[in-house]
């Protein structure tokens, strides 16, 4: 049958963990739902259940999540056969695929049974090759910041530096003299003048650097003025490296580190057309000359129209989208956005914003019960935390680490009240009669709590009265 990516598909599943020989069919179901914790749920391959199939489309990247689940969900997956059928008429299909599973060695079976079988195989990830051998890279010259191979795999950086791309900021430790200086910063890998392939340090600045020259030019109030708004400077200039030729480029301002970047106006192409849209004459003079340009009914990956500004940023070295929700890059350098490093501690840890109290305590080595830090899957998550000075990163702890001292150095605000009723043993007016531990973020009894706690004073009452 002809098939094309707009069709729709049903995954039908053969359990052979109960066949009493090759030749017979194992139990065949079809794959209703995958929950919230992978479970795998399946119903009868009848037509009259249709609507609770699962359906897909050719290739769905919904498929690799599924394999995961599977090999999880059964003892045996190598017992498990997987097909993919179209979604309609499913049980005639399925009565079908069964009579050539009870006959699988036939060639004709064979080869019909490979067309339609889907197996994990098909949906594993594909290594692709870096621009940077891994093993061309000095990795003692990473270690000594404190960085390493593991570390930037971890962060999900290694790949975007190992295809000349720059990190996201990440903690470094660069040693100075008997010191060490702990600070944030984006790396990244370059050729030095003798071709010699070495880490270039990008560190965060406090704020861009505006008022003095930059490669011989001079910002005017107005540039100044866009570039803290945009994060572009919406024009070419011409710049004169030291013992350099002039040359005409872009210049954007790196939003993680406040860096000036310039980009060599003949190192990108502006094309014709962007996502299904050829631009005018006047969009892209405009755009070649780094002007924003409004550009509408663009067309993304899954085929739903959109608008936006396009506009030349340096930065990321190619055409930046934005989108009218972007909060401009002033607001984005604002000091709730960006909380400084104080005591070599970062001024967030996933996503929480320390105060300088807790910077200094964890740069003393003290552990603090932080909450509704985020993790990468966007999760909120609490935990209690310590700074390892030696890996030059936080480590985070499900139990106090410091429970053998019998205390906790510093809590998050929010949980102020909670330790110190619950694990310290100590009360205040609201909380001196509640035998029961505090929630999460309580500082009160909670009315169950307060009613059991009036109840036990009027007996303490009654007690006195009898005893007078």
């Amino acid at each position: 049958m002809e098939t094309n990516n707009s069709d729709n598909y049903v995954l039908v599943l053969e359990d052979r963990s109960q066949a009493k020989s090759a030749d017979e069919a194992g139990k065949i179901s079809v794959v209703s739902s995958i929950d919230k914790n992978g479970k795998i749920n399946t119903v009868e391959p009848l037509d009259s259940n249709s609507n609770a199939f699962m359906k897909f489309k050719k290739n769905d990247s919904m498929l690799q999540n599924f394999f995961s689940n599977l090999s999880q969900q059964f003892k045996d997956p190598s017992h498990t056969g997987v097909y993919q059928l179209l979604a309609d008429k499913v049980e005639e299909s399925v009565g079908v695929l069964k009579k050539m599973l009870e006959n699988r060695d036939t060639p004709a079976n064979k080869s019909a049974l490979d067309a339609v079988r889907v197996t994990a195989d098909d949906f594993a990830p594909t290594q692709k090759p870096t621009a940077i051998n891994p093993d061309d890279v000095d990795w003692k010259e990473m270690e000594r910041i404190g960085l390493s191979k593991e570390k930037l795999e971890q962060s999900g950086d290694l790949e975007k530096v190992l295809n000349w791309q720059k990190s996201n900021l990440l903690s470094i430790a660069i040693p100075f003299g008997d010191t060490t200086i702990y600070t944030e910063a984006r790396v990244a890998l370059r050729h030095d003048e003798d071709g010699k392939l070495g880490l270039a340090i990008h560190t965060l600045r406090k704020e861009p650097q505006l008022d003095f020259p930059y490669m011989g030019y001079r910002f005017s109030e107005e540039d100044k003025e866009t570039l803290l708004q945009n994060g572009n400077l919406g024009k070419q200039v011409e710049l004169t490296p030291k013992n350099g030729e002039p040359f005409k480029a872009y210049i954007s301002i790196d939003p993680q580190t406040n860096e000036i970047i310039a980009l060599k106006a003949d190192r990108i192409n502006i094309p014709r057309e962007i996502k299904g849209v050829e631009l005018t004459s006047e969009q892209y003079k405009d755009l070649s000359e780094g002007k924003a340009v409004k550009v509408e009914g663009m067309l993304s990956r899954n085929g739903k129209p959109f608008d936006a500004t396009l506009q030349v940023n340096a930065e990321r070295r190619g055409i930046e989208f934005i989108f009218d929700n972007n909060r401009s890059f002033k607001e984005r350098l604002s000091p709730e956005q960006k909380p400084e490093n104080k005591y070599g501690i970062a001024g967030t840890i996933c996503g929480l914003t320390l105060s300088e109290k807790q910077q200094k305590a964890l740069s003393d080595g003290k552990t603090l019960y932080l909450k509704n830090m985020v993790d990468k899957e966007g999760q909120p998550f609490n935990a209690y935390v310590r700074f390892d000075k030696d890996e030059n990163r936080p480590r985070f702890y499900r139990w106090n680490p410091d429970k053998k001292e019998g205390k906790v150095e510093a809590v998050a605000e929010e949980n102020k009240t909670q330790v110190a009723v619950n694990n310290e043993g100590k009360t205040n007016e609201a909380t001196k009669n509640v035998k029961e531990p505090l929630k999460s973020g309580q500082t009160r009894p909670d009315e169950k709590q307060k009613a059991k706690q009036e109840k036990k004073q009027e007996q303490a009452t009654k007690k006195r009265g009898r005893r007078m």
